[in-house]
């Protein structure tokens, strides 16, 4: 890698003689490689497309930091105790319309474009009738995995009354069942007994 790439201005014929030997040197192993403020020792086969920095992230020093991936924030996940309140209403319901409210619900915590509510046939605006509380609004900073995350703030508890209460159903459903076919063989052993009694006094 070539010190003189960072330098200002252009090399004179000696100077640039002297830098295209120095690399070769390097590249031939007889002279220490060129290392980075870092302590690193920079590969002298690194062509110069890449050991030089472009305009915009030059810093007039060698290395190739401009190549490491920068580190990122840490990714701003909400845990399940830090859950944001989404949809919940807050306060008491308005007697009459607000300005600047929601036309269809009634709610000054959103806009009507964004309300979550069926569209009615005419709005709280016009009606002043059902008006709506106003949702909990808080500002969640999240990162862009986050934001895309479709369990984000899912419980799993939830999960678990979900079966137990299939776990009731398919308890009745088994005691149906079994009620069901202990009554048909009754009726069928029913009908066998008359048919056979039948037999008997015809024979």
């Amino acid at each position: 890698m070539s010190s003189g790439a960072y330098g200002s201005g252009r090399l004179s014929r000696e100077d640039y003689k002297k830098q295209k030997d120095l690399e070769a040197a390097r590249k031939a192993g007889t002279a220490p490689p060129e290392v980075d403020e870092e302590g690193n020792e920079i590969n002298p086969h690194i062509p110069e497309f890449m050991s030089k920095a472009p305009w915009y992230m030059d810093t007039g020093k060698v290395g190739l930091h401009h190549q490491r991936k920068a580190p990122a924030a840490a990714p701003t996940a909400i845990g399940e105790s830090t859950w944001y309140r989404r949809g919940e209403r807050v306060g008491k319901a308005p007697q009459k319309f607000r300005k600047g409210a929601c036309e269809n619900c009634g709610a000054a915590s959103h806009k009507t474009k964004d309300c979550m509510e069926r569209p009615r046939k005419r709005g709280a605006r016009w009606t002043g009738r059902d008006l709506q509380a106003d949702e909990a609004v808080e500002s969640v900073e999240l990162s862009y995995d986050a934001k895309r995350d479709a369990w984000n703030g899912y419980d799993p508890r939830e999960h678990q009354k979900l079966m137990a209460e299939w776990e009731l159903v398919e308890e009745e459903r088994r005691k149906r069942k079994a009620a069901e076919l202990e009554s048909r063989d009754k009726a069928a052993g029913a009908e066998g007994a008359a048919a056979t009694a039948i037999e008997a006094q015809v024979g």
